[in-house]
């Protein structure tokens, strides 16, 4: 199976507050995004690696981040768009004709692990669109907006936090962007995109490790799972 991946880097990072942008930011030395290559890249199994980054940064990425490790596929930079599902649909117009799957996979989680990313895929080649999630630890409750009182407590049991990787067969996803463009919609992620579309997607068990890096403190986390290991106690 022809599968390639997709790396939504263009985001511009502001509750960083580093001046500089999330994909770009050192994490032991190197860049965040570096990082999350390197996972993907031990996979073994891609034949193209597609970065959507922010419009004008190609050069940079290549040089900031692609140049400083070693990859078996060497990545295709592109412009990404003004939000992260654009970013997403201009990287698909990139993909190679013999692509039967796309991994799509947030450059801000650096620290995925192979299994995850082993995992969604397998269970992709059979449900034909997948993501990683985890069972949500805390009570959650709907608030109303006006007056910021709780309307409903949910049911703890039911709920996941979804994360990335996600796995889609090539024509499920193209034409879930595309009919989400034609329907002027925006979805919190791709999956969401598929689910419009009357697909069901398969959840298969992340780890809570896995976090998007968006601030000081997720920075922090991030060494020390890189340092130490993850919630399975493995060592990345």
């Amino acid at each position: 199976m022809n599968i390639s991946a997709i790396v939504p880097s263009a985001g511009t990072g502001r509750r960083m507050k580093r001046g500089l942008k999330k994909p770009y930011i050192s994490l032991l030395g190197l860049p965040v995004l570096a990082h999350t290559l390197k996972v993907l890249n031990s996979v073994s199994i891609f034949k193209q690696i597609i970065i959507p980054v922010f419009p004008g940064e190609e050069n940079f990425c290549q040089k900031k981040v692609v140049e400083k490790i070693t990859l078996s596929t060497e990545p295709v930079i592109v412009p990404g768009g003004d939000t992260r599902q654009e970013s997403v649909r201009k990287s698909l117009e990139f993909l190679q004709g013999s692509c039967d799957m796309v991994l799509i996979h947030d450059g801000a989680r650096p620290l995925v692990s192979k299994a995850t990313v082993n995992n969604v895929i397998e269970a992709a080649k059979i449900k034909k669109a997948t993501t990683a999630a985890v069972p949500v630890k805390d009570t959650v409750s709907m608030v109303s907006e006006a007056d910021h009182i709780i309307t409903k407590t949910l049911p703890r049991g039911s709920l996941y936090a979804i994360q990335t990787p996600q796995a889609f067969e090539k024509d499920l996803i193209v034409n879930a962007h595309n009919k989400a463009l034609e329907d002027g919609f925006r979805g919190t992620d791709d999956a969401s995109l598929v689910e419009r579309l009357g697909i069901s997607v398969a959840v298969i068990t992340g780890s809570y490790a896995n976090i998007k890096v968006t601030t000081q403190e997720d920075l922090l986390f991030a060494e020390q799972i890189l340092r130490y290991g993850d919630d399975t106690g493995r060592q990345r």
